[in-house]
């Protein structure tokens, strides 16, 4: 596209400072202008380098040779009749709008002849929304449709192709009608959907049993949409009010068909309407990315190599930590950085169950903490889903409160079991009861006293909730582990003016009762995400993957160090540490890679990327042997059974031993189907197996995946577009 000297952007919310941040980042523009309602969406979009420049008045765009207008559906005529008078001779407009017909139709009138108008849709977006949930590769592999009439003038017309091509996204020509058919069916009717099916859920709340404390990823799944922008799509619906009702007529068509089967008990007819609609759902997916099967996604070897940026989500251990530390400071504190998995989910909710107020937009979270006295009684279980690190942490936290509380969480986590930190946690004075030491756990808040424990197996997990519990107590408490586990607690801690006694790496110890000031956090990415990418770029011939500020710290650095001991090309750059905690860039490159032996110190700082390890094993040559890792039996599934179950069905020769395996590699990985045991860490390894298994790999409830990474098939998707 030709250079634009002042490119404006109205409205610089998801879309429009999506398109600002490729814009600066590409030099599309001498400058970018952004002109929005609101000074603190405005002040995120510098922050965050949107725009060169923001304003809340039109004249901001006083010579403009580009405007994009980011605005409601509703708002686009008056936007567009506003900047028209300062606008350059000539001037290009366009919009990001998703009906077509009324606007392409009011925004040409409004401008009156002062500028050549083309109605453009990218098809692109998220359920959030602002200046904070932009995204630089937002439109990136998506497709844009440009609605030219009759009166559009060509070379705007081309302009705009060029700058939605710049994007990175594919461009279509559609008449403003056939466009409003054809996206009322793909993308207003799912949402009407969405929120149809919310509705009749919440429609039965209050009458007894909570649905939403048994619902499932399908019900999550279904309904994500139904968070999108109300104002954003009250005017779609209104706008496209015709076709949208046409294709509500034929969804009601489709419902009515199946539940007269249903009702009928009609198998056949049943199973036919099932398998019509897998059909649809495998060719939406066909695109080089997994292919949604039966049970579950199904991975196909890997041509070309996944080339690209990986957007890691952020740490889930800081994550946890920051959250839970910031509920019990006095102040608001602020956490950037924070992972859209569940886990972090799970405790973000548990405090709010706790009384503790908070403010989440995109990666930002605002925790308003009255210190460990301001947490109430909860009115009901608190659910910690399917994260460990919640309910073990939350022991720490409630073994001091003055009430009793229930900690409960999905069918795997009542599965694990929790003597481990209860036990010392009642050595402390703390009160606990439970069914053979699993979940749901009720804890009695007591009086605690403080004490030095020495634990028989490093545990982070352990050792914070005793740390937790002993901030609550009159004196020192002091936990000492027989090695190193992760230390994101004492580098925590500190920032919220508590003060940590470390002796040595083993050994910690804090004093109470403490009061914690609210803090500033930034969560870098997350290393045991990074594990998975790591292997994939190291097996997946011609591969290459940046990772871009990933936590190295020391404790966390286990996986990192095995892969090249196996001859992986891993390169680190640092970059100014984030808080306290160390930070680098990391390229990996494809390489042959060799057995070794993952064992002690090592094991214990690689415990939780075992299953991504054990699929590079896999993949080198020789029998790579994993020792020490016991604890693996206790995660979300007894991981050491798992991966060996699921790579013999892959037809990889593999040894169980209690405390680890054998994994006999250079034969190569077969296809066929595992079972991931509801484990999202499970899952995603054998996503990555499927990437250079020589039949398709279907993984078993893929859906888990979003405990940790909500992204990982689509950035997948996006990898194996890179090297087309």
């Amino acid at each position: 596209m030709k250079r634009v000297r002042r490119l404006g952007i109205v409205g610089v919310g998801l879309l429009g400072g999506s398109l600002g941040l490729v814009a600066r980042r590409d030099g599309l523009a001498d400058e970018v202008v952004g002109v929005g309602r609101t000074q603190r969406n405005l002040d995120v979009a510098l922050e965050r380098g949107c725009v060169d420049r923001a304003a809340t008045s039109v004249d901001a765009l006083a010579g403009a040779d580009l405007v994009v207008l980011a605005t409601p559906i509703g708002t686009l005529a008056s936007s567009a009749a506003a900047i028209a008078p300062h606008l350059a001779e000539g001037a290009i407009v366009t919009d990001v709008g998703s009906s077509k017909a009324s606007v392409v139709e009011e925004c040409s009138v409004a401008l009156n002849g002062r500028a050549r108008f083309v109605g453009s849709h990218p098809i692109a977006g998220l359920e959030t929304s602002g200046a904070s949930a932009a995204h630089e590769d937002l439109f990136e592999g998506a497709r844009c449709v440009v609605t030219p009439v009759a009166a559009t003038d060509a070379d705007a017309l081309r302009e705009v192709k060029a700058l939605w091509v710049a994007m990175g996204m594919s461009v279509d020509e559609m008449s403003p009608v056939e466009h409003d058919r054809v996206l009322a069916l793909t993308s207003h009717l799912p949402h009407v959907a969405a929120w149809a099916l919310a509705r009749a859920v919440a429609a039965t709340r209050g009458g007894g049993v909570d649905p939403l404390r048994f619902s499932g990823p399908s019900l999550k799944d279904m309904t994500r949409i139904a968070g999108a922008s109300v104002d954003m799509w009250r005017d779609i619906l209104v706008s496209n009010a015709d076709s949208i009702l046409a294709q509500v007529d034929l969804f009601r068509t489709g419902i009515d068909d199946l539940a007269s089967a249903i009702a009928k008990r009609d198998g056949p007819a049943i199973e036919g309407f099932l398998n019509e609609a897998t059909e649809l759902r495998q060719a939406l997916v066909s695109d080089g990315g997994p292919a949604v099967a039966e049970g579950g996604v199904e991975i196909v070897s890997a041509a070309p190599p996944l080339l690209g940026a990986v957007e890691l989500p952020g740490d889930k251990s800081i994550g946890h930590r920051s959250l839970i530390l910031g509920a019990l400071a006095h102040g608001t504190t602020k956490i950037t950085g924070l992972s859209s998995g569940e886990d972090n989910a799970s405790t973000l909710a548990v405090l709010g169950s706790l009384g503790v107020e908070s403010c989440r937009q995109d990666d930002r979270v605002w925790i308003e903490g009255r210190g460990f006295e301001g947490l109430r009684a909860p009115s009901e279980p608190l659910d910690c889903g399917n994260s460990g690190t919640t309910i073990r942490m939350m022991c720490g936290v409630l073994a001091g409160r003055p009430f009793e509380a229930t900690l409960d969480g999905d069918e795997s986590l009542r599965k694990r079991p929790m003597a481990r930190v209860t036990d010392p946690l009642e050595m402390l004075g703390a009160r606990f009861g439970s069914s053979e030491g699993r979940p749901p756990l009720r804890v009695c808040g007591a009086t605690l006293r403080p004490g030095v424990f020495e634990l028989p197996v490093a545990s982070a997990q352990v050792k914070t909730a005793l740390l937790l519990a002993g901030l609550q107590a009159t004196g020192e408490t002091t936990v000492v582990e027989p090695g190193a586990s992760r230390d994101h607690t004492e580098r925590l801690l500190p920032i919220f003016g508590v003060e940590v006694r470390r002796p040595d790496g083993q050994t910690v110890s804090v004093r109470g009762p403490a009061r914690l000031e609210a803090a500033r956090i930034a969560i870098p990415g997350d290393p045991s995400a990074a594990a998975f990418w790591l292997v994939a770029g190291s097996i997946v011939p011609g591969s290459r993957l940046e990772l871009r500020g990933v936590s190295v710290n020391p404790t966390r650095t286990g996986a990192l160090d095995v892969l090249r001991a196996m001859g992986a090309r891993i390169t680190l750059t640092e970059r100014e540490a984030v808080g306290e905690e160390p930070v680098a860039d990391l390229v990996v490159e494809s390489a042959p890679l060799r057995a070794t032996e993952v064992s002690g110190e090592t094991m214990l700082r690689a415990i939780d990327e075992f299953p991504a390890l054990a699929v590079a094993a896999a993949v080198a040559e020789g029998a790579t042997r994993f020792a020490d890792g016991s604890e693996l039996r206790l995660k979300e599934s007894d991981r050491l059974a798992a991966m060996t179950q699921g790579l013999s069905r892959l037809g990889v020769r593999v040894e169980e031993a209690s405390d680890g395996l054998i994994v006999h590699g250079g034969a190569g990985i077969g296809g066929g189907e595992v079972e991931t045991y509801r484990d999202h860490r499970i899952a995603m390894a054998f996503a990555v197996a499927g990437l250079v298994a020589r039949d398709p790999v279907r993984v078993r409830d893929a859906e888990i995946m979003a405990v940790s990474d909500p992204s990982f098939l689509v950035t997948l998707r996006r990898l194996r577009k890179g090297g087309a």
